[in-house]
């Protein structure tokens, strides 16, 4: 899987930020003693000077100040461009009201990947997914499909769902596509999820590699 690293500060790389927009989700995984890593969410950022993230209040003790960390920051921008990005940079200030916020130094390297190795084939395969926790499973949700590979797939919920959101958690994703003789569970993680032409939808990645699942069609 090919990497590119862009110079983040450059007048002429400003294009990558075009595609990050306030509320994107991003993973921050602080260089402290406790590795720290946390969901947090964009809410602004000053040309190559910082950006702001707002993270939630359990998230981090009061008495733990982070001004001065290294925080390696990771996010996906899938639908316009279908790839992750990532950069390391010193947090320069931290404040907890009126928000918990963090402001992190405008980053100067960005790298960025496709999120998959191959092209996903676009199908509509009935399956369904389960929450998994402690080595259980919780209720199935039904649905289909739309897109797989050997990494991961996109399930798109049931018409009759009436979430809006998924939380990122391992699942198990049950495959029963009776018309080509598929029956098969894999286990993954829900990477991102969305409103797709009116239903909730998730982005899943396999905790391990599916090679029969590249040739479906």
């Amino acid at each position: 899987m090919q990497k590119v690293i862009i110079q983040a500060c450059s007048e002429q790389d400003k294009e990558w930020l075009s595609h990050v927009h306030n509320g994107t989700r991003i993973d921050v995984q602080l260089l402290d003693q406790y590795d720290s890593r946390f969901q947090s969410e964009l809410v602004g950022y000053r040309f190559g000077r910082y950006l702001i993230i707002r993270f939630d209040e359990f998230v981090l003790p009061q008495s733990m100040n982070c001004t001065g960390l290294i925080a390696v920051c990771r996010f996906l921008v899938e639908d316009s461009l279908g790839e992750c990005f990532a950069f390391k940079s010193e947090i320069v200030n931290t404040l907890r009201r009126p928000d918990k916020l963090l402001f992190i130094a405008f980053p100067n390297e960005i790298h960025r990947r496709p999120l998959r190795a191959s092209k996903r084939l676009s199908l509509k395969i009935p399956a369904s997914i389960a929450l998994r926790s402690n080595q259980t499973t919780g209720a199935a949700f039904d649905g289909v499909l739309i897109d797989v590979s050997g990494d991961g797939c996109r399930f798109q919920f049931d018409a009759s769902h009436t979430g809006r959101k998924v939380n990122l958690l391992p699942i198990l994703v049950c495959i029963d596509w009776q018309e080509k003789g598929i029956k098969k569970e894999v286990s993954g993680m829900v990477r991102n999820s969305k409103m797709q032409d009116g239903f909730l939808t998730v982005g899943i990645q396999f905790d391990e590699q599916q090679p029969d699942l590249d040739n479906l069609v």
